[in-house]
């Protein structure tokens, strides 16, 4: 009996080596061979070896095949794998109460993983201070409500990427935190869309934006004029109607409207030196800074000696240096220092500052050519003196007029014949004779002045004349949110 034991086990043992040998052979092919060993039957210890080893391959080749796997006693049940070839890349899919969830992919050409995101449906997260998005297994994420957010949490694993839809308006607050591009606060709409990446640690950027209006984020359009034909302001702007809004709800806009550097200033002096230059400063803009009082503004500049003199001596209130904030657009109509204001570009046509050029001279922009938002010019003018008429020559339409001679002499006499005059002769012969010149003639003289009679044509009447250009009218709007 112990003998055939003995002859029993080597037998196995053989098998068992003899099979490993054959599956080597054929190891580099993946099968779906059933997983489960038989029961029942009688097999040798070569052939039950042979069963178990092709339940082995099959796992460790993932059942790997172009048709889906039934192979745990004939049938298929959950958490089963399946690498699908029947398409390249290679499917890696595992299969869940009845169907078939991918994983993943696989490049046969290069051995590469290929990644997958979403599936699973839509996740939904309420919004507050910390909205955790590790919490759910889903890529897609709807974010519901309005309550500004501060981050995205920690539990996601890091380099986790999740896509995000807003229901609402919130704020998603531009922090270490949460890297928002631009690097300012941004507000969501209902309908937008972004992309974060978990950086690890609880920290967070948005990796991407798409607003449902279309419009892109664009930091470097705040501030910038544009002109609409649309019915109604376009979304990010506002009218150019020099309104003043406030610094706290447009903080892009508050960051980028505004002329800072350093500036030494002296207690009770209101000259103070900028560090850089005084380009874009003008009269009336409001200045603030350390040891500045409020209500305080631009009274002079100076592009030479790169100083800004203030409304009054008053308004320095300490010695010293400190960054120096010059308000390019204003407090705005109405405002204070929690406000800035937006340009009013409403019947006004936009030139570009003269730095250098020399074509906004001094006669008509005087030391504002090279100031922001200064009005210059007008849509008509009146002359005010000759010397701003053309040359020209007028003319002179006279009238008739009589001279009346009264002669001096006695002997000038008129002649019988009418129209004839003359010097009666000495001798009294004939009517009239001319005796020639002596010096005992009486000549004929008159002296006096004559004023003529006339009109020299008149023209004008005062009126103004037109200096504005050919224009087409839209709605001027300044773009506020980036």
């Amino acid at each position: 009996m112990k003998r055939s034991l003995s002859i029993v086990a080597i037998a196995t043992i053989s098998g068992m080596f003899a099979a490993g040998a054959v599956q080597s052979l054929f190891s580099a092919y993946a099968v779906q061979n059933e997983l489960v060993p038989p029961t029942s039957g009688i097999y040798t210890g070569v052939q039950y070896s042979q069963k178990i080893g092709d339940a082995f391959k099959s796992i460790a080749s993932g059942n790997k095949g172009n048709s889906a796997p039934a192979n745990v006693e004939s049938a298929t049940v959950d958490g089963l794998e399946w690498i699908d070839d029947s398409t390249t890349p290679w499917s890696w899919k595992r299969y869940i109460n009845g169907g078939w969830a991918v994983l993943g992919g696989f490049d046969p050409t290069t051995s590469a993983f290929i990644g997958t995101i979403g599936g699973g449906g839509f996740a939904s997260i309420a919004s507050g201070s910390t909205v955790d998005l590790g919490s759910v297994p889903q890529a897609n994420v709807t974010v519901t409500g309005t309550t500004t957010v501060a981050g995205f949490g920690s539990s996601a694993p890091e380099g986790a990427v999740k896509i995000l839809r807003f229901e609402g308006a919130l704020v998603l607050t531009n922090s270490s935190a949460l890297r928002v591009p631009g690097g300012f606060d941004l507000t969501t709409a209902a309908g937008d869309r972004a992309i974060v990446t978990h950086l690890g640690s609880g920290n967070w950027e948005v990796t991407q934006f798409i607003r449902d209006s279309g419009i892109p984020i664009d930091v470097a359009a705040v501030g910038r004029p544009d002109y609409s034909f649309q019915g109604a302001v376009p979304d990010l702007y506002l009218p150019g109607d020099g309104r003043a809004i406030s610094r706290a709800s447009y903080p892009a806009y508050a960051a980028k409207m505004v002329k800072v550097q350093n500036g030494t200033r002296i207690n009770g002096n209101a000259v103070i030196t900028v560090a850089d230059d005084v380009l874009d400063v003008g009269v009336g803009m409001p200045v603030e800074g350390t040891g500045i009082g409020s209500g305080c503004t631009v009274a002079d500049f100076s592009s030479v000696a790169k100083t800004i003199t203030l409304n009054s001596s008053s308004c320095v209130t300490s010695s010293g240096t400190a960054p120096v904030t010059v308000f390019l657009t204003g407090y705005g109509t109405g405002g204070d220092n929690t406000t800035i204001g937006v340009p009013d570009c409403r019947g006004r046509v936009i030139a570009g500052l003269d730095v250098g050029a020399g074509r906004l001279t001094a006669t008509w922009a005087g030391k504002y050519a090279s100031a922001m938002n200064v009005d210059l010019g007008n849509e008509k003018n009146n002359l005010t003196s000759k010397s701003q008429l053309p040359s020209t020559t007028f003319d002179f339409t006279g009238t008739p007029a009589t001279i009346t001679v009264n002669s001096p002499s006695a002997n000038v006499v008129q002649g019988s014949v009418a129209g004839q005059f003359g010097f009666q002769s000495s001798g009294g012969v004939g009517p009239f004779q001319m005796l020639a010149p002596s010096t005992s003639a009486t000549f004929l003289f008159s002296s006096g002045g004559y004023t003529p009679a006339g009109t020299v044509s008149s023209g004008g009447s005062g009126a103004s004349f037109r200096t504005v250009q050919p224009t087409l009218t839209a709605r001027c709007v300044i773009r506020v949110i980036p």
